[in-house]
């Protein structure tokens, strides 16, 4: 059986993701090179040869798994208790989902790439290590933390834009008597949804139990309309539908700042959420902190940790002895790492794809940040144009990058993208030129895949964490342990996993 008939015949009963849907159409090749990126291929790559010598280290106080916000918050707050740590990362940069790339002296975003303004009843941990990087300061006229660096301000006229089936407006959710009725609805939970999550009141954990789609037809009636719109915004920030998502999280989604009554603060370097990543990494000493390097195994005795190391640029295996482990990396791979714990993390997880387009074109002084997709394709769900940020790096060019949220079911097709992704970029240049209503001209694409990136937060899930399970043979950390996918989430996470560590909790 050819490949292509085995894919046809193993999806059956499935919906194959886009871009397998029409494989009898001619091959599309684009004239610019394609940079793919994925940290699964890397990982299942040297899985697959681990035939290295083993050298030992000496004894850690804390060795920390995964180099994302999450890791990174936790080895800034050891080095500030003064602990010996060491932490590991199997990419070759840092910062996870929010992680950048480098192009011709220019950084640019290949994940999570904003952040708002933080009302001041927000967590004081977080809100102390982003004002201790000098990132945030207070602004008592509003009562909120906003960014020190105000050229990453996105202006208000020019930040987003949505494009539905051909038709420009502002907002996805369309003005009429639904958005009135909905936006009355989750306004009235505004001040009382505070990140983090564990700061929520126990009166409204309830809401965690039933799906958001459950919630809003109970509560006011839940049309097709506004649900395709609703869920939009859904799987933007948290990768499942409106019906797939806790009804704690909608409401969080649209009720954790006072949008809707001042104006917040929309906060965008040209590198995303990666210029917080830096910020972190201009604290913590470089020789703690090794990229490359895949955690194999992680044993537990009664007096130490045994872990074991792939130092992948040097094909050798580093056995290191620790007194606390934290992990901050995906929990899906703990079924290789640590047997048996995986069982602590049942939640589902979105898998994301990036893709930037660096263009020889200037900068459009009329263009919008974000433009969101309403279109055939459910899975790409827009684009964010430099031509609003402030990137004097750039010189004169133009990137375009898009995001695809994909079904947790196109994970089994995950390893057919690079025979594909020329298509991809190809179809993603042509969504971004529908939406602008005119051709772009590429040099250069990126395309990042993220076959982990978000843990949906479906009925059930938020305030899961697996530290105070019985069974919890380490620390966890990051957004999958029962919490919202969110760049606050992740430093909180980490702040508290060190904590931990510490024996300060």
């Amino acid at each position: 059986m050819d490949r292509r008939s085995f894919i046809k015949t193993s999806a059956a009963g499935m919906t194959l993701p886009f871009w397998l849907q029409s494989c009898e159409l001619p091959f599309f090749k684009v004239g610019y090179p394609i940079q793919l990126t994925s940290d699964d291929a890397t990982g299942h790559q040297v899985m697959n040869d681990l035939a290295y010598p083993v050298h030992k280290k000496e004894t850690v106080d804390v060795l920390i798994v995964g180099g994302g916000l999450s890791g990174l918050a936790a080895a800034y707050q050891l080095k500030e208790r003064r602990l010996n740590f060491v932490l590991y990362e199997l990419s070759d940069r840092l910062g996870g989902t929010s992680a950048a790339i480098n192009y011709q002296g220019s950084r640019l975003a290949q994940g999570a790439h904003y952040d708002l303004d933080y009302p001041d009843h927000y967590g004081k941990e977080v809100i102390d290590l982003l004002s201790s990087l000098g990132i945030i300061q207070y602004q008592p006229w509003s009562r909120s933390w906003s960014f020190t660096d105000q050229q990453h301000i996105i202006p208000v006229t020019r930040r987003q834009q949505c494009y539905d089936d051909g038709e420009i407006r502002a907002e996805v959710i369309a003005t009429g008597p639904d958005r009135n009725r909905f936006l009355e609805l989750v306004g009235s939970f505004t001040d009382h949804m505070p990140l983090p999550i564990r700061l929520i009141d126990d009166k409204f954990r309830h809401l965690n139990a039933i799906s958001f789609a459950q919630y809003l037809k109970d509560e006011m009636g839940l049309n097709a309309e506004l649900k395709r719109q609703v869920d939009y915004h859904m799987m933007d920030d948290y990768g499942g539908r409106s019906d797939q998502v806790s009804a704690l999280a909608g409401i969080h989604y649209f009720a954790c700042r006072p949008y809707y009554r001042e104006v917040v603060n929309l906060f965008s370097p040209p590198q995303g959420n990666d210029y917080f990543v830096q910020r972190l990494l201009g604290t913590i000493p470089r020789d703690k902190i090794m990229t490359q390097h895949l955690v194999l195994k992680i044993e537990k005795s009664s007096i130490h940790y045994t872990v074991d190391i792939l130092d992948v640029k040097n094909h050798r295996i580093i056995r290191q002895n620790a007194d606390q482990v934290i992990y901050a990396g995906q929990k899906h791979a703990l079924k290789y790492i640590a047997p048996g714990q995986e069982k602590l993390f049942a939640h589902e997880t979105a898998p994301w794809m990036v893709v930037s387009l660096v263009c020889n074109q200037k900068p459009n002084q009329y263009g919008h940040w974000q433009n969101e997709y309403l279109g055939s394709n459910k899975s790409f769900l827009g684009f964010i144009d430099s031509s609003v940020q402030a990137n004097p790096t750039l010189h004169g060019r133009r990137v375009f990058t898009g995001y695809y949220c994909l079904h947790p079911g196109d994970r089994a097709y995950l390893n057919t993208i690079e025979e594909h992704k020329e298509r991809i970029v190809r179809e993603t240049q042509g969504y971004i030129e529908s939406m602008l209503g005119s051709s772009i001209d590429p040099e250069m694409a990126f395309a990042n895949l993220m076959g982990h990136a978000m843990p949906i937060p479906s009925p059930g899930y938020l305030f899961q964490d697996a530290n105070v399970h019985p069974d919890a043979e380490m620390i966890y950390s990051g957004v999958d342990n029962g919490r919202l996918p969110l760049l606050f989430e992740a430093l909180d996470s980490g702040i508290q996993a060190a904590s931990v560590a510490s024996g300060l909790r």
